[in-house]
């Protein structure tokens, strides 16, 4: 039996399948860097949110607040974190993200009266 097309029938089928098979690649590599895209742009949103919420905070702070009122404020955030450190001349609080691998924060520190004595944002 004679094939239709002769022997060049099955590089025919070959060709339609590779270009077949280049359109779905193309559809995935397009669905994975639409996915990518998002991605960055939600990490971008978030830790924008999370360096305003450190620097708006900090800024809240100056000489003179009580230890509690900052704790009290502290207590609200939601995309960073802080911690409390007890120094021999008093306390000192560290607020940062992890959004921005804690390389931006809020130094505050405090006397043994538990005022507000610096504040440092960077």
């Amino acid at each position: 039996m004679k094939l239709p097309f002769g022997s060049g029938y099955f590089p025919l089928r070959s060709r339609i399948e590779a270009k077949a098979n280049s359109g779905i690649m193309l559809k995935l590599k397009f669905i994975a860097l639409s996915i990518s895209t998002l991605g960055f742009l939600l990490f971008g949103f978030y830790a924008n949110e999370a360096r305003k919420e450190v620097y708006y905070l900090c800024g809240n702070f100056t000489k003179g607040t009580a230890y509690s009122s900052v704790i009290r404020q502290l207590n609200t955030i939601s995309l960073s974190e802080y911690k409390v450190e007890n120094l021999q001349q008093g306390k000192r609080v560290i607020h940062s993200s992890a959004l921005h691998f804690h390389l931006l924060s809020c130094n505050i520190e405090f006397n043994p009266q538990e005022k507000v004595v610096a504040v440092s944002y960077g």
